[in-house]
């Protein structure tokens, strides 16, 4: 895929010649940093079609399964700034959280958000956990994570900064069913419901999913639990 395709796929997006500017620099910006903050296996010749292409349609699908007006977005395990930077690009009126556990990549995030001017992003360099207790906890209309853990312990990491009402969307792929029946317990706990599963446009991907999850009630004072936990004791 090619960078002229992009806008011809998202036509949905105001000002193209803006935003793909913005994703051609993100990308330079990536490439130069490669050398001491690696944050992609992706092959580059793979990188518009699996980072930005994908982080678009997320984007898209987030748009047209809303249930509510959306002026925050918060994305767990940004790495590159996969998907919320990208999101941040063609939505500037809308603010983007960016959760990142590692010191260096949140500093290239940073430095990123700030070359390409985008006053809408913030960083914060710590674990989901700990910003599930801080103050984006119940605050997000929509939160989002790509590639970060399995369903059981991705649930823990992004229902507690969801508002009530708010929704998770959670790019999955074609082991998601088995880990949807596994998550029974997770859901109930956390106070969220699986609500539909809709996958990407072929030309975009042929197996990614946009797993939709509705979050029912304030997040219990027991969760998200100790930093760590949730990954070696998944709900």
């Amino acid at each position: 895929m090619d960078w002229s395709e992009l806008p011809g796929l998202f036509p949905g997006f105001d000002s193209p010649g803006r935003w793909l500017l913005l994703l051609q620099r993100h990308q330079e910006l990536l490439a130069a940093a490669d050398g001491h903050t690696r944050v992609t296996a992706v092959a580059p010749e793979d990188a518009v079609q699996r980072h930005f292409a994908e982080s678009l349609e997320t984007w898209r699908i987030a748009l047209e399964l809303a249930n509510r007006s959306v002026a925050l977005v918060v994305d767990v395990g940004s790495g590159g700034g996969f998907p919320g930077l990208v999101m941040a690009c063609v939505a500037p009126g809308v603010r983007f959280e960016l959760i990142e556990p590692l010191r260096k990549r949140a500093r290239l995030l940073e430095g990123i958000a700030e070359q390409l001017a985008l006053p809408n992003v913030g960083v914060h360099a710590c674990r989901a956990e700990e910003a599930g207790r801080g103050p984006l906890r119940d605050s997000a209309d929509i939160v989002t994570a790509r590639a970060v853990a399995g369903l059981r312990e991705l649930l823990e990491y992004t229902a507690p900064l969801c508002a009530t009402d708010g929704q998770l969307l959670l790019p999955k792929g074609t082991a998601f069913e088995e880990e949807l029946t596994a998550a029974d317990n997770a859901m109930q706990e956390l106070g969220v419901r699986w609500r539909a599963t809709t996958p990407m446009r072929g030309e975009i991907s042929a197996t990614v999913r946009l797993a939709l999850f509705s979050k029912n009630a304030a997040t219990a004072d027991a969760f998200p639990r100790r930093p760590g936990v949730p990954g070696r004791r998944p709900l």
